[in-house]
C-alpha cells in the first residue's frame, strides 16, 4: 500500500517546479533591475 497517492504527488510536485521557476524569474529580473540601477548611478 502506497502512503502517497500517486496522482497528488504528480500534481504537487508540478506545482513545486511551477513555483520554483517563477521564484527564478524574479531573481533574474530583479537582478538584471539591479544592475541597471547600478549602472545609471555610475554614469
Amino acid at each position: 500500500m502506497d502512503i502517497t497517492n500517486p496522482a497528488v504527488t504528480d500534481g504537487v510536485n508540478l506545482f513545486v517546479n511551477i513555483v520554483v521557476a517563477l521564484i527564478a524569474f524574479g531573481a533574474a529580473v530583479s537582478l538584471i533591475d539591479f544592475r541597471k540601477e547600478a549602472q545609471k548611478e555610475q554614469d
